[in-house]
């Protein structure tokens, strides 16, 4: 249909969610405690556990940041076409919206720790064939996989992290996660781009 015919159902998605949303009904304020307001948010750091799940989820969010980096580099490199990389990068994010759509049935039969763990081990394993497939057939299938394990990996982020915050806390928490993801956001690509202009896109995986 071309690129104005697919801008312009990409631009229904933002108009549904903003439907959407306005029905989701709010959430009841809590009282908070005046001494509550003037604790420093970095004190957050210090809860046990904490610290390490922002890392986990920083370096999960940066696979995910490299993936999307990567890709259209290793495809343009093999002589993929335009709409092959774009087909890639497209059952990535069909993944990552099917899994959460799971998410629900998981939670009841498995712990946070467990998808998290089984959502490092599934990514390590997805990068370390990447570089060693050849068609975007078999790119499509990691995708696929990175997109299962990565897709599962936020909502049990923020499960954690409210059962680890106080419940006064959670929207600090939250931003505080937010802030970590976006910083990571900002600079890993840069240092991506900086490696696989030194090293290749295959070694950066």
């Amino acid at each position: 249909g071309g690129f104005r015919v697919a801008f312009a159902a990409l631009a229904v998605l933002p108009s549904l969610g903003l439907w959407w949303a306005r029905r989701v009904p709010a959430e009841r304020v809590m009282p908070v405690a005046s001494a509550a307001r003037s604790r420093s948010s970095w004190e957050l750091l210090h809860t046990p556990g904490l610290r390490r799940l922002l890392a986990v989820n920083w370096l999960l969010s940066a696979s995910w940041d490299a993936h999307s980096f990567i890709v259209p580099v290793l495809g343009h490199e093999r002589g993929f076409s335009a709409s092959a990389i774009g087909l890639v990068l497209g059952v990535f994010a069909t993944a990552v919206t099917g899994v959460r759509a799971l998410i629900p049935t998981l939670a009841h039969r498995l712990r946070e720790q467990q998808v998290l763990f089984g959502a490092m081990l599934c990514t390590a394993a997805v990068f370390a064939v990447y570089p060693l497939v050849g068609s975007a057939w078999t790119m499509g299938a990691c995708a696929t996989a990175l997109g299962l394990a990565l897709g599962s990996v936020q909502p049990m982020i923020m499960s954690t992290l409210h059962q680890l915050t106080p419940p006064d806390r959670h929207g600090e928490a939250i931003a505080i996660r937010s802030m970590t993801i976006n910083f990571s956001s900002s600079v890993m690509p840069l240092a991506f781009g900086a490696a696989g202009t030194a090293l290749g896109p295959g070694v950066l995986f």
